[in-house]
Protein backbone atom coordinates (compact mmCIF):
# COMPACT_ATOMS: atom_id res chain seq x y z
CA UNK A 1 0.00 0.00 0.00
CA UNK A 2 1.47 3.20 -0.75
CA UNK A 3 -0.03 7.01 -0.59
CA UNK A 4 -0.24 9.22 -4.09
CA UNK A 5 1.86 11.81 -4.28
CA UNK A 6 1.31 14.88 -6.68
CA UNK A 7 -1.36 17.01 -7.52
CA UNK A 8 -3.38 15.01 -9.25
CA UNK A 9 -4.69 12.00 -7.22
CA UNK A 10 -6.46 9.08 -9.00
CA UNK A 11 -9.93 7.13 -7.73
CA UNK A 12 -10.41 3.78 -9.77
CA UNK A 13 -8.67 0.55 -11.09
CA UNK A 14 -6.02 0.67 -13.78
CA UNK A 15 -4.18 -2.58 -14.65
CA UNK A 16 -3.44 -4.09 -11.43
CA UNK A 17 -3.50 -1.24 -9.43
CA UNK A 18 -5.86 0.42 -7.44
CA UNK A 19 -6.54 3.74 -6.49
CA UNK A 20 -8.64 5.18 -3.15
CA UNK A 21 -9.72 7.92 -0.74
CA UNK A 22 -9.63 6.42 2.91
CA UNK A 23 -11.52 7.51 5.66
CA UNK A 24 -8.47 10.13 6.43
CA UNK A 25 -8.86 11.65 3.29
CA UNK A 26 -5.45 10.48 2.03
CA UNK A 27 -5.45 8.84 -1.57
CA UNK A 28 -3.78 5.09 -1.46
CA UNK A 29 -2.98 3.14 -4.12
CA UNK A 30 -2.63 -0.66 -3.74
CA UNK A 31 -1.79 -3.61 -5.72
CA UNK A 32 -4.46 -6.02 -6.80
CA UNK A 33 -4.32 -9.63 -6.29
CA UNK A 34 -2.86 -12.16 -3.67
CA UNK A 35 -4.02 -15.85 -3.24
CA UNK A 36 -6.97 -17.00 -4.33
CA UNK A 37 -9.96 -17.64 -2.34
CA UNK A 38 -10.40 -21.11 -3.51
CA UNK A 39 -6.81 -21.85 -2.26
CA UNK A 40 -7.37 -20.07 1.19
CA UNK A 41 -10.65 -22.39 1.44
CA UNK A 42 -8.58 -25.84 1.27
CA UNK A 43 -4.98 -25.37 1.38
CA UNK A 44 -3.74 -26.83 4.77
CA UNK A 45 -1.60 -24.68 4.73
CA UNK A 46 -3.81 -21.57 5.37
CA UNK A 47 -5.71 -23.30 8.12
CA UNK A 48 -4.11 -20.55 10.75
CA UNK A 49 -5.87 -18.01 7.80
CA UNK A 50 -9.63 -19.86 8.07
CA UNK A 51 -9.13 -19.90 11.71
CA UNK A 52 -8.38 -15.74 12.01
CA UNK A 53 -11.22 -14.99 9.21
CA UNK A 54 -14.05 -17.36 11.24
CA UNK A 55 -13.11 -15.37 14.39
CA UNK A 56 -12.95 -11.82 12.50
CA UNK A 57 -15.86 -12.78 11.26
CA UNK A 58 -17.68 -13.48 14.58
CA UNK A 59 -16.03 -10.14 15.64
CA UNK A 60 -17.80 -8.05 13.07
CA UNK A 61 -21.00 -9.81 13.91
CA UNK A 62 -21.05 -8.70 17.32
CA UNK A 63 -19.30 -5.31 16.72
CA UNK A 64 -22.45 -4.53 14.10
CA UNK A 65 -25.06 -6.07 16.97
CA UNK A 66 -23.53 -3.53 19.19
CA UNK A 67 -23.62 -0.67 17.09
CA UNK A 68 -27.51 -1.01 16.21
CA UNK A 69 -28.49 -1.51 19.84
CA UNK A 70 -26.69 1.70 20.44
CA UNK A 71 -28.52 3.50 17.34
CA UNK A 72 -29.61 6.26 19.79
CA UNK A 73 -25.64 6.95 20.25
CA UNK A 74 -24.46 6.07 17.22
CA UNK A 75 -26.49 8.68 15.92
CA UNK A 76 -25.35 11.30 18.25
CA UNK A 77 -22.03 10.52 19.19
CA UNK A 78 -19.86 9.34 16.78
CA UNK A 79 -16.42 10.53 15.45
CA UNK A 80 -16.08 8.77 12.67
CA UNK A 81 -14.47 5.20 13.56
CA UNK A 82 -17.25 4.11 15.57
CA UNK A 83 -17.55 0.75 13.93
CA UNK A 84 -13.76 -0.12 13.22
CA UNK A 85 -12.92 0.72 17.08
CA UNK A 86 -16.05 -1.52 18.25
CA UNK A 87 -14.76 -4.18 15.80
CA UNK A 88 -11.57 -3.41 17.12
CA UNK A 89 -12.68 -4.09 20.94
CA UNK A 90 -14.98 -6.71 20.13
CA UNK A 91 -12.13 -8.70 18.65
CA UNK A 92 -10.20 -8.22 21.75
CA UNK A 93 -13.34 -9.98 23.51
CA UNK A 94 -13.80 -12.68 21.27
CA UNK A 95 -9.61 -13.60 22.10
CA UNK A 96 -10.41 -13.53 25.25
CA UNK A 97 -13.06 -16.92 25.20
CA UNK A 98 -11.13 -19.86 27.61
CA UNK A 99 -12.90 -22.84 26.66
CA UNK A 100 -13.72 -22.69 22.90
CA UNK A 101 -10.72 -24.04 20.26
CA UNK A 102 -8.82 -21.65 17.84
CA UNK A 103 -11.42 -20.42 14.80
CA UNK A 104 -14.38 -21.16 17.16
CA UNK A 105 -13.72 -18.55 19.80
CA UNK A 106 -17.06 -16.51 20.39
CA UNK A 107 -17.82 -13.06 22.07
CA UNK A 108 -20.65 -14.55 24.76
CA UNK A 109 -17.85 -16.24 26.16
CA UNK A 110 -15.03 -13.77 26.65
CA UNK A 111 -14.77 -11.63 29.14
CA UNK A 112 -17.04 -8.54 27.73
CA UNK A 113 -15.99 -6.75 30.77
CA UNK A 114 -13.06 -5.82 28.15
CA UNK A 115 -15.73 -3.06 26.63
CA UNK A 116 -16.42 -1.23 29.73
CA UNK A 117 -15.00 2.32 29.44
CA UNK A 118 -15.49 2.39 25.70
CA UNK A 119 -15.69 5.55 24.51
CA UNK A 120 -18.05 5.66 21.47
CA UNK A 121 -16.68 9.52 20.47
CA UNK A 122 -12.57 9.15 19.84
CA UNK A 123 -13.01 12.70 19.93
CA UNK A 124 -14.66 14.07 22.91
CA UNK A 125 -14.58 11.56 25.59
CA UNK A 126 -16.59 12.04 29.06
CA UNK A 127 -13.90 12.56 31.21
CA UNK A 128 -12.68 15.50 28.63
CA UNK A 129 -15.59 17.15 28.63
CA UNK A 130 -17.57 16.52 32.38
CA UNK A 131 -15.04 17.57 34.71
CA UNK A 132 -17.05 15.73 37.28
CA UNK A 133 -17.05 12.22 38.13
CA UNK A 134 -20.09 10.13 37.87
CA UNK A 135 -21.66 7.81 40.27
CA UNK A 136 -22.54 4.46 39.74
CA UNK A 137 -24.65 1.82 41.35
CA UNK A 138 -25.53 -1.63 41.10
CA UNK A 139 -27.76 -4.71 41.95
CA UNK A 140 -29.11 -7.73 40.32
CA UNK A 141 -32.04 -5.77 39.22
CA UNK A 142 -30.92 -2.33 37.86
CA UNK A 143 -27.93 -0.09 37.51
CA UNK A 144 -27.89 3.55 37.90
CA UNK A 145 -25.83 6.77 37.18
CA UNK A 146 -25.62 9.97 39.28
CA UNK A 147 -23.79 13.11 37.80
CA UNK A 148 -23.48 15.06 40.94
CA UNK A 149 -24.63 18.93 41.60
CA UNK A 150 -22.52 21.03 39.56
CA UNK A 151 -21.94 24.04 37.71
CA UNK A 152 -22.21 23.69 33.80
CA UNK A 153 -19.78 26.66 32.61
CA UNK A 154 -17.38 25.79 34.92
CA UNK A 155 -17.19 21.47 34.59
CA UNK A 156 -18.31 21.08 31.21
CA UNK A 157 -16.54 21.76 27.86
CA UNK A 158 -18.71 22.69 25.23
CA UNK A 159 -18.12 24.07 21.56
CA UNK A 160 -19.35 27.53 21.02
CA UNK A 161 -22.84 28.15 20.72
CA UNK A 162 -24.39 25.84 23.05
CA UNK A 163 -27.15 26.29 25.55
CA UNK A 164 -28.50 23.70 26.43
CA UNK A 165 -27.22 19.93 27.41
CA UNK A 166 -28.96 16.43 28.53
CA UNK A 167 -28.00 13.40 30.34
CA UNK A 168 -28.96 9.83 29.08
CA UNK A 169 -28.59 6.18 30.39
CA UNK A 170 -28.76 3.66 27.27
CA UNK A 171 -28.93 -0.14 28.14
CA UNK A 172 -28.36 -2.28 24.82
CA UNK A 173 -29.41 -5.56 25.20
CA UNK A 174 -27.55 -7.98 22.98
CA UNK A 175 -28.08 -11.71 22.74
CA UNK A 176 -25.20 -12.90 20.88
CA UNK A 177 -26.54 -16.31 19.83
CA UNK A 178 -29.89 -15.66 18.76
CA UNK A 179 -28.71 -12.95 17.44
CA UNK A 180 -31.00 -10.43 18.66
CA UNK A 181 -30.61 -6.65 20.18
CA UNK A 182 -32.78 -3.98 21.60
CA UNK A 183 -32.35 -0.60 23.59
CA UNK A 184 -33.88 1.06 26.67
CA UNK A 185 -33.06 4.78 27.24
CA UNK A 186 -33.55 6.79 30.24
CA UNK A 187 -32.91 10.27 29.54
CA UNK A 188 -34.07 13.71 31.27
CA UNK A 189 -35.05 17.10 29.56
CA UNK A 190 -32.32 19.64 28.70
CA UNK A 191 -30.91 22.06 31.14
CA UNK A 192 -29.31 25.59 30.58
CA UNK A 193 -25.46 25.51 30.87
CA UNK A 194 -25.35 28.13 33.63
CA UNK A 195 -23.00 29.90 36.25
CA UNK A 196 -24.83 28.33 39.29
CA UNK A 197 -25.17 25.03 41.13
CA UNK A 198 -27.60 22.58 38.83
CA UNK A 199 -29.53 19.55 40.98
CA UNK A 200 -27.60 16.14 41.16
CA UNK A 201 -29.19 13.94 38.22
CA UNK A 202 -29.71 10.24 38.55
CA UNK A 203 -30.81 7.56 35.98
CA UNK A 204 -32.09 4.12 36.40
CA UNK A 205 -32.46 1.26 33.94
CA UNK A 206 -33.83 -2.52 34.93
CA UNK A 207 -32.01 -5.29 34.28
CA UNK A 208 -34.44 -7.43 32.64
CA UNK A 209 -32.76 -10.70 33.37
CA UNK A 210 -33.69 -12.62 30.33
CA UNK A 211 -31.63 -15.95 30.04
CA UNK A 212 -28.87 -15.49 26.86
CA UNK A 213 -28.99 -11.97 27.30
CA UNK A 214 -26.61 -9.22 27.72
CA UNK A 215 -26.84 -5.79 28.84
CA UNK A 216 -24.50 -2.85 28.03
CA UNK A 217 -25.03 0.35 30.01
CA UNK A 218 -23.78 3.96 28.53
CA UNK A 219 -23.52 7.28 29.81
CA UNK A 220 -24.56 9.93 27.04
CA UNK A 221 -23.85 13.82 27.44
CA UNK A 222 -25.07 15.67 24.24
CA UNK A 223 -25.44 19.79 23.91
CA UNK A 224 -28.11 21.86 22.20
CA UNK A 225 -28.28 24.93 20.49
CA UNK A 226 -30.85 27.11 21.44
CA UNK A 227 -33.21 29.39 18.65
CA UNK A 228 -36.17 31.30 19.24
CA UNK A 229 -36.67 28.81 22.36
CA UNK A 230 -36.37 25.96 20.25
CA UNK A 231 -34.00 23.50 20.90
CA UNK A 232 -31.78 21.55 18.24
CA UNK A 233 -28.92 18.65 18.16
CA UNK A 234 -25.34 20.17 16.84
CA UNK A 235 -24.29 19.49 13.53
CA UNK A 236 -21.02 18.14 14.72
CA UNK A 237 -21.99 15.06 17.16
CA UNK A 238 -18.36 14.55 17.36
CA UNK A 239 -18.50 17.06 20.48
CA UNK A 240 -21.29 14.67 22.24
CA UNK A 241 -19.17 12.16 24.50
CA UNK A 242 -20.84 8.68 25.25
CA UNK A 243 -19.06 5.63 27.16
CA UNK A 244 -19.74 2.39 28.74
CA UNK A 245 -20.08 2.86 31.72
CA UNK A 246 -21.21 -1.22 33.16
CA UNK A 247 -21.83 -4.55 31.27
CA UNK A 248 -23.63 -7.27 32.92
Amino acid sequence: MAKQAGYIKLEGTMGDLTFYKNRDGKFIARRKGGVSKKRINTDPRFQRTRENLREFAVAASSAKFLKNAFREIELKSNGGRLHNRLYSAAMKVVKSDPVSARGERKFELGDMSIMRGFEFSDKATLANVLKVLPETAEDAASFSVTIPETVPTKYMVYSSGSKFYRFSLIRATVDFTQQTYSSEIATIEPMPIVNVPTPAVTLTLPKPGIEGENYFFALALEFFLDVNDTRYDLNDVSQNPAVILAIS
